[in-house]
């Protein structure tokens, strides 16, 4: 499976992006929490707090952007689509080393994104005699990840599809 005309990818959030963020994070407000409410409205406040705490001060993004760039081979391609213009797209491709492998295409749930392929992508592209193999694109959804986002109304599945 021969995808041309896309170019190569990858993440580079900036360092201003990321201080924007931890100050985001640094004003959040969080609401008065209902006595005894556990999960029955929404996450815990002390959950909420400590993966707020986490975000800002422990996780390592610089870390997880290296390892991703790493192990995902990512790349966008401009595609138009009619009636709402051109969008890049974002998507993960990688080719199984077995002649005639299977092509396939990994669409990514809500919420959710291409990285939800990082695991199985090594399993999906392998050679062995017990199960096919396939060649393997995992697109960021328009809106998702890297892609680009809609800017008129109605932009629904069929979109989506095209």
């Amino acid at each position: 499976m021969a995808l041309t005309g896309g170019s190569p990818f990858n993440i580079a959030i900036t360092d201003d992006q990321l201080a924007l963020l931890k100050q985001r994070l640094a004003l959040a407000t969080f609401p008065d929490e209902i006595d005894d409410a556990r999960w029955d409205h929404g996450a815990p406040l002390a959950d909420i707090k400590r993966l707020v705490g986490y975000w800002k001060d422990a996780f390592d993004w610089r870390k997880q952007e290296k390892a991703l760039n790493a192990e995902l081979p990512q790349f966008t391609r401009d595609i138009d689509v009619e009636g709402f213009g051109t969008f890049n797209i974002h998507y993960v491709h990688k080719n199984s080393e077995v002649k005639g492998a299977i092509p396939f295409l990994f669409v990514h749930g809500w919420p959710g994104s291409f990285i939800e392929i990082r695991k199985i992508l090594p399993l999906l592209i392998a050679t062995s005699p017990d199960h096919p193999s396939f060649h393997v694109v995992a697109p960021s959804l328009p809106r998702f990840g890297f892609s680009t986002a809609p800017t008129k109304k109605g932009f629904e599945i069929s979109q989506y599809a095209e």
